[in-house]
């Protein structure tokens, strides 16, 4: 009788969040929304209900665009600007390859962090 295969061991997906995944999310789409839209992403996404302190004035915000949607008109003209693009292309390399720089020399650390802080509290959080 021929042997049977070994079943293939399942891998459990990861359910927590990374707070470095979660910061680096925040400095990509920062990236995109000061070049594009000339604001943050917070002041993009809650307008002039977001943090007074970071509100910069002549940004576009999701709320201006509902309003007035001839603004997607002037963030696609910025979008298509070669220098905007090549900013947010060299700004998003630089800051892609500092996190993985900074993940790598700061795997210890970080790896103590979340066993001794983060595993106890039982939070799905990660560093």
């Amino acid at each position: 009788m021929a042997r049977r295969k070994a079943a293939a061991r399942r891998r459990r997906s990861p359910k927590g969040i990374r707070l470095l995944q979660v910061a680096e999310g925040f400095v990509q789409a920062n990236i995109v929304t000061s070049t594009l839209m000339r604001t943050n992403p917070l002041s993009f996404v809650l307008g002039d209900a977001g943090p007074s302190f970071m509100v910069e004035g002549s940004g576009i915000s999701l709320l201006e665009i509902a309003k007035r949607p001839e603004l997607l008109g002037i963030i696609a003209e910025r979008a298509m600007n070669p220098e905007n693009i090549i900013n947010i292309a060299v700004s998003s390399a630089v800051a892609n390859v500092g996190f993985r720089f900074a993940k790598r020399a700061l795997r210890r650390p970080v790896n103590l962090l979340n066993r001794q802080i983060f595993a106890p509290l039982a939070l799905g959080v990660k560093l």
